[in-house]
């Protein structure tokens, strides 16, 4: 056999080898598409798991199955009883043998009330015209907080449940009290309830308290609402002060 012929031989058994793995490649591909779990399963999967979990119904808004940018499935819910302002997220892995790994953002909304109870006591002890407003962020938690969580089961050194709780306290109520004192007290209640977080007191101008929102953070000129510059409480997961000032 020729140069030549050698030459030939080799271009179509390399292109046919390279044809066979594309072919290979496009074949697993299809497999994995068809194989991937029907959205509607999918959705029936989790809606179970939640009415399991809180023993309450709850209603799809939006699904966004896995990609190359997120690996898990991703659902936007709200509970039938409720309003779709308590949307939360649900973030859903399939494992290789077939298993969910389900968790969401519904604890956040449902242990709300109670954690507010809390911090309005522990501000009360300190201020007579206060307002709060408390924020678990985005995301999902720990699938092992439920509806028959307590307070004090929250807190756990390896898991992420952070709260930000914003207070503006009006300006006549917070004379003859230093903030900074009043963050310290805050921060040994937080510490004794396992409480994670941060807390950031606002003083508010009397003429403005009654109308005083979050929108008022966004305001081109804070100054038409606060006096002075806020102070902030930063408590850590090891149930320690990171930061006051």
């Amino acid at each position: 056999m020729n140069q030549w012929a050698v030459r030939i031989l080799l271009v179509v058994i390399i292109g046919t080898m390279m044809i066979l793995g594309v072919s290979g490649c496009m074949n697993k591909k299809q497999l994995a598409e068809e194989n991937k779990p029907n959205p509607e399963v999918i959705k029936e999967r989790v809606l179970t798991h939640l009415q399991e979990k809180y023993g309450e119904e709850f209603v799809p808004i939006s699904f966004n199955g896995s990609s190359w940018a997120y690996a898990y499935n991703q659902m936007y819910l709200s509970p039938k009883n409720g309003s779709e302002s308590d949307r939360f997220e649900v973030r859903i892995v399939i494992n290789k043998d077939g298993t969910y790994d389900i968790s969401d953002g519904y604890f956040g909304i449902l242990i709300a009330p109670k954690y507010a109870k809390v911090v309005s006591e522990f501000l009360g002890g300190i201020y007579k015209d206060f307002k709060f407003f408390i924020n678990f962020g985005e995301g999902v938690f720990p699938d092992r907080l439920n509806k028959n969580t307590k307070l004090d089961e929250i807190y756990n050194a390896n898991e992420f449940f952070n709260s930000d709780i914003t207070v503006f306290v009006k300006d006549e109520s917070a004379k003859g009290i230093d903030t900074i004192d009043s963050l310290n007290k805050i921060a040994e209640k937080m510490i004794d309830k396992k409480l994670v977080g941060n807390v950031t007191i606002y003083i508010v101008k009397n003429e403005k308290f009654d109308s005083i929102t979050m929108e008022a953070l966004n305001a081109v000129n804070e100054d038409e609402y606060f006096i002075g510059d806020y102070n902030i409480l930063m408590i850590g997961k090891d149930l320690e002060i990171i930061k006051i000032r």
